[in-house]
């Protein structure tokens, strides 16, 4: 039995979603309490650990962390989110690598072309994908939650057509 744990990470809260042989049998999301960036991170790996124990995952997808443009400028959005998710995704891949877990990291553009959400700015996108999820999966949830269900669907589509030569 193949089960895929899919996140849309974040330093307050973090969506997953786990699959089954290719079906969506769990979704939930995370939400750090501690105030410090610190703590915070102490309790995503605490976290962490524990779904991978539980669920003994065969792979792990998690959407790649990009600093934003802000919309109509050449400037950049707000370095100090992107330090965050990059100590997250450390976090996250040191945790893989602990666990001898494969993952597979996936941008934003890649998983909204393959579950065809619109949408020109990241709100209207966000809610496309709410849309997607209660269409495909019957599931109304959070948009973390709903990133992570995309994420999940993406990785198991693109698994599914892979060519094995051997």
């Amino acid at each position: 039995m193949s089960k895929l744990i899919a996140f849309d990470q974040a330093l307050n809260t973090t969506g997953y979603s786990i699959f089954e042989d290719g079906s969506l049998v769990s979704y939930d999301k995370f939400t750090t309490s501690d105030a410090s960036t610190a703590e915070k991170l102490k309790e995503i790996r605490g976290f962490i650990i524990e779904l991978f124990k539980t669920h003994k995952p065969s792979k792990v997808a998690f959407e790649e962390i990009q600093l934003q443009q802000i919309p109509g400028t050449t400037a950049h959005g707000n370095v100090e989110t992107f330090k965050k998710l990059a100590y997250v995704q450390a976090i996250l891949l040191e945790t893989l690598v602990e666990f001898n877990i494969p993952y597979e990291i996936v941008s934003s553009n890649t998983w909204k072309s393959t579950c065809n959400i619109k949408g020109r700015a990241r709100a209207e996108q966000k809610r496309n994908a709410q849309k997607y999820v209660e269409a495909e999966f019957g599931v109304k949830a959070i948009q973390d939650i709903c990133d992570s269900i995309c994420i999940g669907k993406h990785v198991i589509e693109m698994d599914s057509k892979e060519i094995n030569w051997g």
